[in-house]
């Protein structure tokens, strides 16, 4: 029988300690169990100092009294006040306004037309969607009044935005400017050209790598002019004088002959 056992059923019996007389063949030599330690009721159980359960009791029973004199208890009114009066007499660090962000800048969708003649010439013209004019015949003018008229001639246009939302907000002018420009610089390392003529509001403000602060800038060996989109010279003839007085300063070579012109 196990010894544990053993010992329930003695104490049942009332029989407080109990020894075998004899010991059975091949039987075990006999020895005391371990008998289980009463324990004491849990609320007459001091918890070992240090442990969680004595620190929840000691929070339970309240801090221990400590018997003030006046004079401390006056000495800490003191004190408090004048830390309150101190508080009220410093100046409240003020913080700095938040910076508001502007609103950024709507561009409405538009198209730009893009002719290279030869190694001479990269021109972005500014247009409008769903206005029907005849701007290639003046291109075609212009180029044939510098003598290009003859020049390997490419053509491409370029969208904005790339992809048209109808439903959602105009795309920002951050955007365009960056998507703009960045395919200006492309197609000017792809396609080297001596000039590039940015036609119109849209090709001045977007596609520019550098700010034009006159009409004429150098970039990279390039020329950059900024002039009318052909809609605008075609819409108001008379800015075609001023046009052709820049193209004669900058293209002397080109338009020396009396007879040449923007017509």
């Amino acid at each position: 029988m196990h010894e544990l056992h053993r010992a329930e059923y003695l104490s049942a019996l009332g029989v407080i300690s109990y020894m075998p007389r004899f010991r059975l063949p091949l039987a075990p030599e006999p020895r005391q169990a371990w008998l289980p330690v009463e324990e004491l009721p849990i609320e007459n159980r001091e918890p070992p100092p240090g442990t969680a359960e004595l620190q929840l009791r000691q929070r339970a029973e309240g801090p221990p009294e400590i018997a003030e004199s006046p004079q401390a208890a006056n000495t800490a009114l003191r004190d408090i006040g004048a830390l309150t009066e101190q508080m009220r007499a410093a100046p409240q660090p003020q913080s700095a306004p938040a910076e508001l962000t502007p609103p950024q800048q709507q561009v409405q969708p538009f198209v730009l037309s893009c002719w290279w003649l030869g190694d001479e010439l990269l021109a972005v013209d500014s247009r409008e969607p769903g206005a029907a004019l005849p701007v290639e015949a003046l291109f075609n003018n212009i180029a044939r009044a510098l003598g290009w008229h003859q020049l390997p001639r490419e053509q491409d246009r370029l969208r904005w935005p790339l992809a048209e939302n109808r439903f959602g907000p105009a795309a920002a002018a951050s955007d365009a400017r960056d998507t703009c420009s960045s395919w200006l610089e492309a197609a000017s390392v792809r396609r080297p050209v001596k000039s590039i003529w940015l036609m119109g509001r849209q090709a001045r403000d977007f596609c520019s790598p550098v700010p034009l602060a006159e009409p004429v800038t150098e970039w990279n060996g390039i020329r950059l002019l900024a002039m009318p989109s052909l809609t605008r010279l075609l819409q108001q003839p008379e800015r075609k004088r001023a046009l052709w007085k820049l193209l004669r300063e900058t293209y002397p070579e080109h338009t020396r002959f009396p007879d040449s012109g923007v017509q």
